[in-house]
C-alpha cells in the first residue's frame, strides 16, 4: 500500500500538484516516517520553493538513514538552492567517493563548484558528466552555460550540437540546443536546428512552439503565430505554451485577442508575475484604464536613500567597503544566457549565504526601506498590495557588473513581489544625467510591443536603492563609459 501512495504522490509532484503530493507526503510521514517517505516530502516542499522546510525534512530523512543516497542528495541540492555550497559540495564528494554515479550528482556538483565561484574547475566537472553522459540535457545545458559566462566564444554549445548529431531524432536535445543558441543571440543558427526538426517529425507542437517563439523574436512575429497556435492546440494545459501565444498577440497589437488567451493562465495562476505584466500590457494596447491600476509607476516605483551602516561616516564609506566585497565575487567575464544584463558580468552566489560581514551589513539596512515601501501599499485584493502578509524575507540577492555600454534587457521578476536596484558605483556619465545613460526605465517590454514604450524613468544614484513591483518591466539605459556596480534582491510575502 505504502509504495502504490508514494508513487501517486510522485505523480502529483511530476504533474504540478505540489500541495496535493505534499499531503500525500505528510500523510505518509505520520504514518511511516522513513528516510524514503520524508525525502518524499523535502521533494515537495522544495518544487513550492519553500526551501527552509525543505532542509529540514531532508535532514530529517538523513537522520533515518545516514547511507540514504537519495536522501544525502536531496539534502545537498537543498542547500545549494539556499546558496550554501559549501556545506552542498563535500556531501556529492562523499557520494562519488562511495561510487555512485548519476547524471544530477555530477550536474549539482558542477554548480555547487560555481556557486563558490571555482569557475574553472566548475566547467571541468560539466565536461566530465558531459563525456559520460552525452544525451543528459541538463549537463549539457549546463556546461554551455558555464562556457559561455567563461568567455568561451561561438562554439561554447559544440558538445551540445555534437551530441545533437549523434542523435538527431532527440526532441530534448535539439530544442535545448536551439533554446540556447536563441538566447545567446544566435537566431540565424537557432533557425535551422529547428527547422530540421519539424522535417524528421512534422508538426510537433514543442517545436513548432519554439521556432514560433525564435521567429517572434527575429521580428517575423506573422509568420510564427500560426506555429504558435499549433503548440498551444497541441499542448492547451501547459501555461508557458499559451503564455507564449499571448505574447506574439501582444506584439501584433492585438490586446483583445491577448486577454481572451490570457484569462485561463490568470484564472490558474492570478499571482504569476508574467501574466500580470502580459495583462497590463493588454489594458494598456485596449485602452483600458485598469492598466493603471497594475501600473501605478508614482505609488509604486518608490526610491530610498539608504542610510549608513553602524561604523561608517556616510554610504559613499560604506559602498567602498561594499563594492570591494562584491568584487571579490565577480569571477566570470560575460552574462549568464538566463539572465538580462548584456556587456557584463553577475555573481554565481547569492549574497545571502555569503559570510561577510559588510555585505550583512548591507542586507540588515534593506529592511528599513522595505518596510516602509510595504507600509504604502494600500489596495486590497490587489496582485502587488494585496500579498502583503506583514512580514517578508528577501529570496534572493545578487551582484550585477556592468561594463562600457553595458545595460539591462527590459524584464520582470515573475516567481518575486517586490524586486530593487541598488547602486553600489555608477559612471560618472551616469551621475550627470547627459542622455540619461545608464537610467533604469519602466513600463517597456522586453520586445517592442505597439503603444508600449517606458513611461517612467529614474535617475540612479550611488547609495540610492529604488523599490518596485516585480511583475513590472524594468531595463536600463545603455551608458558608453566607465562601470556601474549594483546587488539588487527580491522580496516575498513571509
Amino acid at each position: 500500500m505504502s509504495a502504490e501512495v508514494i508513487k501517486q504522490a510522485r505523480a502529483a509532484l511530476q504533474s504540478g500538484d505540489f500541495r496535493g503530493a505534499e499531503q500525500i507526503a505528510r500523510a505518509l510521514t505520520a504514518q511511516t516516517p522513513s528516510a524514503e517517505t520524508l525525502e518524499l516530502l523535502a521533494s515537495t516542499l522544495r518544487a513550492q520553493d519553500r526551501l527552509e522546510d525543505a532542509l529540514v525534512a531532508a535532514e530529517q530523512a538523513v537522520a533515518h538513514d545516514p547511507q540514504s543516497v537519495a536522501a544525502l542528495h536531496s539534502r545537498a541540492f537543498i542547500l545549494g538552492r539556499l546558496g550554501r555550497f559549501g556545506e552542498a559540495l563535500p556531501i556529492y564528494d562523499a557520494l562519488i567517493a562511495r561510487g555512485v554515479t548519476q547524471p544530477p550528482l555530477w550536474l549539482n556538483r558542477g554548480m555547487a563548484l560555481l556557486g563558490l565561484t571555482r569557475d574553472a574547475e566548475a566547467e571541468a566537472a560539466l565536461a566530465d558528466g558531459v563525456n559520460r553522459w552525452p544525451q543528459d540535457q541538463g549537463l549539457q545545458n549546463a556546461l554551455a552555460s558555464t562556457r559561455w559566462m567563461r568567455s568561451g566564444g561561438d562554439d561554447f554549445a559544440r558538445d551540445y550540437e555534437a551530441a545533437l548529431q549523434r542523435q538527431p531524432d532527440s526532441l530534448r536535445l535539439r530544442i535545448g540546443y536551439a533554446d540556447l543558441l536563441r538566447r545567446a543571440d544566435l537566431h540565424a543558427r537557432a533557425e535551422p536546428v529547428l527547422r530540421e526538426g519539424l522535417r524528421r517529425q512534422p508538426a510537433n507542437g514543442p517545436l513548432q512552439g519554439a521556432l514560433g517563439v525564435l521567429l517572434d523574436e527575429m521580428g517575423r512575429t506573422e509568420e510564427g503565430v500560426p506555429l504558435l497556435r499549433a503548440a498551444v492546440i497541441d499542448a492547451p494545459q501547459v501555461p508557458f505554451v499559451r503564455g507564449n501565444m499571448v505574447w506574439a498577440l501582444l506584439r501584433l497589437g492585438r490586446g483583445d485577442e491577448a486577454l481572451r488567451e490570457l484569462a485561463p493562465l490568470l484564472a490558474a495562476q492570478p499571482l504569476h508575475g508574467e501574466w500580470i505584466a502580459y495583462q497590463a500590457m493588454a489594458y494598456r494596447q485596449v485602452g483600458d484604464a485598469r492598466y493603471h491600476e497594475l501600473y501605478d509607476y508614482d505609488l509604486m516605483v518608490q526610491p530610498f536613500d539608504l542610510e549608513a551602516p553602524s561604523g561608517f561616516a556616510n554610504i559613499s564609506e560604506f559602498n567602498a567597503a561594499l563594492r570591494e566585497s562584491l568584487e571579490r565575487l565577480h569571477v566570470l567575464e560575460t552574462h549568464p544566457l538566463d539572465q538580462s544584463l548584456r556587456h557584463g558580468s553577475q555573481t554565481t552566489r547569492s549574497l545571502l549565504a555569503v559570510d561577510d560581514p559588510i555585505i550583512k551589513q548591507y542586507l540588515k539596512a534593506l529592511e528599513a526601506p522595505i518596510q516602509t515601501y510595504i507600509a504604502s501599499m494600500q489596495k486590497p485584493d490587489h496582485p502587488w498590495s494585496g500579498r502583503r502578509t506583514g512580514a517578508f524575507k528577501l529570496s534572493g540577492s545578487w551582484s550585477v557588473k556592468l561594463k562600457p555600454n553595458g545595460y539591462h534587457v527590459n524584464h520582470l521578476h515573475p516567481a518575486g513581489w517586490i524586486s530593487s536596484a541598488y547602486y553600489v558605483s555608477l559612471p560618472e556619465v551616469t551621475k550627470t544625467g547627459v542622455g540619461q545613460e545608464g537610467w533604469i526605465k519602466f513600463g517597456e517590454p522586453r520586445w517592442p510591443l505597439p503603444h508600449c514604450t517606458a513611461e517612467k524613468i529614474v535617475q540612479p544614484k550611488e547609495g540610492r536603492l529604488v523599490l518596485f513591483p516585480s511583475y513590472m518591466w524594468h531595463g536600463t539605459i545603455p551608458f558608453s563609459q566607465g562601470e556601474r556596480l549594483t546587488a539588487p534582491f527580491d522580496v516575498v510575502p513571509a
